[in-house]
């Protein structure tokens, strides 16, 4: 027998309120079409409502299992991706159609939560991202990240930073380095210690022009 689903109250009661329903027993319905829609659960079509009209849930979304999580993530791009007309007719239809409910600031974020997987990037890099200016940051705080988990492995005697901790950390041989890839493949060792050379080596310069 299957399991029965687990659908917040608190957020439907929310969802109804933005929607101007007097209960959740019509959102139910909208859950529940959403859901067979996507061809997802009905607790992950409630997040991707709820989504829709910037109400969170961080809380909710984490305690349910990875694969209704992975169902939310899969799901997302159909919320943020633009539509486009296709001709004259669906364009005139979009006209006058209502705007939909989602902001492009809570568009944004949602794109964010969806390419963003690692919940430290993601909460240090979240709100300047959605920033006017300055793009460079979040860039500088995550290679700041990945720079402290490189140390926590490695484990260097002294104080190493940047290019320098990645030197000590990875070597091109796999016999030589004290970090090594999954896969222990030679060729992937290779290649990703030049790339986290080429990451440092760059992005440790403050002000880059690009011809």
């Amino acid at each position: 027998m299957a399991r029965p689903r687990i659908l917040d109250q608190k957020i439907m009661l929310k969802i109804a309120k933005k929607l101007g329903k007097k209960n959740i027993v019509a959102i139910n319905g909208i859950v529940s079409n959403k859901a067979s829609k996507l061809g997802i659960s009905a607790e992950a079509a409630l997040i991707l409502l709820a989504k829709e009209h910037g109400i969170g849930t961080s809380t909710y979304q984490r305690n349910l299992d990875v694969t209704k999580q992975a169902e939310v993530r899969d799901a997302l791009p159909s919320i943020f991706a633009p539509v486009r007309a296709t001709n004259h007719a669906s364009k005139i239809k979009n006209r006058n159609e209502t705007k939909p409910t989602i902001s492009k600031k809570a568009s944004l974020k949602l794109a964010i939560e969806y390419l963003i997987e690692d919940q430290e990037l993601r909460s240090r890099c979240q709100d300047i991202l959605m920033a006017f200016a300055n793009f460079d940051r979040p860039i500088n705080q995550a290679t700041l990240i990945l720079e402290d988990r490189i140390r926590k492995k490695a484990l260097p005697t002294k104080k190493i930073v940047g290019e320098n901790l990645v030197n000590h950390a990875f070597n091109e041989e796999i016999s030589k380095t004290v970090l090594r890839v999954a896969s222990n493949d030679p060729d992937d060792q290779r290649g990703f210690t030049q790339m986290l050379r080429g990451i440092f080596a760059a992005f440790a310069i403050k002000h880059i022009t690009i011809l």
